[in-house]
């Protein structure tokens, strides 16, 4: 699975290389970082070869873990990409038990020859399409023949988000332009003499909220004149109400 760590090295590339900057990538904000190291060594355990029990399921435990991830990040590029595809490549592996293979792929990818198709060895969680899988071509039925290699509609979507993830990752969000720009032209003025105020600040939220066309509404609105209310001298039925002579 050379595809995955490529896209992602090859968009990095790609941002340093148009005056991307290393600054924007340390300010990166992540939410719960932890899940998707584990997803991925979870992937990598899988695909190392070493025969590690129940692969089918620590790869849907990996894809699980990324989605996740992807949808606590969607405020980077490219994380709403990745989540689906790796959606995509749970489909098929919580539906079959397995990624399906299909024999044409494999022999377009230059792997092998449909004479030596027995002696292929797939990944842990893949296996041949037998025809009665669920959504087949979900699997890996994308042959790449200059890495030789079979991948899926959901390897590719990924490999995409990956890209364009490590491009964006140099350039900044838009809470991160706003910060860098200000402080920037803060610095130009401020007394080094004196303690900084936004020492350990980091962009967050903005607090400014952006009124809608809702809130506008009611100022268009035609305003209704009030209604007639019976008062004391406009009562159905009854005369005007004449204040005692002792009174006044």
């Amino acid at each position: 699975m050379y595809l995955i760590p490529l896209a992602l090295i090859v968009g990095g590339a790609a941002g340093l290389f148009i005056r991307g900057s290393t600054d924007y990538f340390a300010a990166t904000r992540v939410v719960f970082w932890p899940i998707p190291a584990v997803g991925v060594a979870l992937q990598a355990l899988v695909g190392s070869g070493l025969g590690v029990p129940y692969p089918s399921l620590l790869a849907g435990i990996s894809l699980v873990l990324v989605a996740i991830t992807c949808a606590m990040n969607l405020h980077l590029t490219g994380a709403s990409v990745i989540l689906v595809g790796a959606t995509l490549n749970l489909i098929p592996l919580v539906l079959n038990g397995y990624i399906p293979v299909t024999v044409d792929a494999v022999v377009n990818a230059g792997i092998t020859d449909r004479g030596s198709i027995d002696l292929v060895q797939l990944g842990a969680a893949r296996a041949f399409e037998t025809g009665e899988e669920t959504l087949w071509f979900l699997g890996a039925v994308v042959p790449v023949r200059w890495l030789n290699e079979v991948f899926s509609f959901g390897d590719l979507i990924i490999a995409c988000g990956l890209a364009n993830l490590g491009f964006r990752i140099f350039f900044p969000l838009r809470e991160t332009a706003s910060y860098y720009d200000e402080a920037v032209e803060y610095d130009q003025y401020r007394d080094p003499t004196q303690p900084d105020p936004f020492e350990g600040y980091e962009p967050d939220q903005s607090t400014w909220n952006v009124s809608g066309p809702d809130d506008f509404a009611s100022v268009n609105e035609p305003i209704e004149p009030p209604r007639p209310q019976p008062g004391l001298t406009t009562l159905e039925g009854s005369a005007p109400i004449v204040p005692d002579e002792e009174d006044t």
